[in-house]
């Protein structure tokens, strides 16, 4: 009798896990607000709202999609980082993906940029993607920096290609930067990765975002190390850090890759105010 009821009880929690995993978690896009404090910041971008959206694996124009719309309209950021991952490595229907950017865009959202991730790059159709994707004129940093700029003060946006699959180029998207320029710096990477590079350089970067990881996507003690995507410094797994006065903000994410699965590791979209 006791033994069936462990067999019992244990396939009682396998049900829950499974269920819970594959159709509840998934489907639960938490909004994550942090507030930053970065010196020498212009008055004009004092109190941006900047909204992260990190790992989305569109496949189409879909109800995660239209879930993302509403909840940015809610949050009417200034501004809409996408770090990569923006379609999945197996996306066909690009011209339905394509609509959704083309939403995204639009004057009621803040300006979008973009980088881009490893499953824009191992997806076999990347250049029809990567012609759709600029029709829509979200601005994307391939390894460039741009000027957000008011009266003559700014802020330096930097952008890198996917660092996971190394097709990033750190000195070459900051090389028209002083060393000595005190003007602060945004980095968007896909990876966290990157931040390897950051510490190293001996240009100043204040605030570095990115996603990639899931935050584990199964998020079990001891398991979670063994499928993060990460090739080394396994401790940005997700959430805030802060190194040598840089911030690396890491985003769990809003899709999944391989299993459709989520465990521990709610989706989210960051709202990140600069103060």
């Amino acid at each position: 009798m006791g033994k069936k009821i462990i067999i019992a009880g244990g396939m009682g929690i396998l049900f829950f896990f499974a269920v819970w995993s594959i159709l509840i978690e998934p489907n639960i896009i938490k909004i994550e607000k942090i507030s930053l404090e970065i010196k020498g910041l212009p008055s004009f971008f004092i109190g941006t709202k900047i909204a992260l959206l990190t790992d989305i694996h569109s496949k189409n124009y879909g109800e995660k999609e239209k879930k993302i719309l509403k909840i940015l309209n809610q949050l009417n950021p200034d501004f809409i980082f996408l770090a990569g991952d923006i379609v999945d490595w197996s996306a066909k229907n690009l011209t339905s993906c394509q609509k959704f950017w083309k939403e995204l865009n639009k004057n009621h959202y803040g300006k979008v940029f973009a980088v881009y991730g490893n499953h824009e790059h191992l997806n076999p159709r990347f250049k029809t993607f990567n012609k759709l994707f600029r029709e829509t004129e979200i601005e994307v940093l391939n390894n460039q920096t741009k000027k957000i700029e008011k009266n003559k003060k700014f802020v330096y946006l930097i952008g890198v290609d996917d660092p996971h699959l190394g097709y990033d180029n750190l000195n070459k998207a900051m090389e028209e930067i002083d060393a000595d320029d005190q003007n602060p710096k945004i980095l968007l990477s896909h990876s966290p990765e990157i931040f390897r590079a950051v510490k190293n350089s001996n240009k100043k970067i204040d605030l570095v975002l990115a996603g990639h990881t899931h935050g584990a996507q199964v998020n079990i003690p001891f398991l979670s190390d063994l499928i993060l995507p990460l090739k080394y410094d396994k401790k940005y797994k997700a959430g805030l850090f802060k190194e040598n006065s840089t911030y690396l903000y890491v985003s769990r994410g809003i899709g999944n890759s391989g299993l459709e699965i989520r465990f521990n590791s709610f989706p989210e979209i960051t709202l990140i105010e600069i103060r």
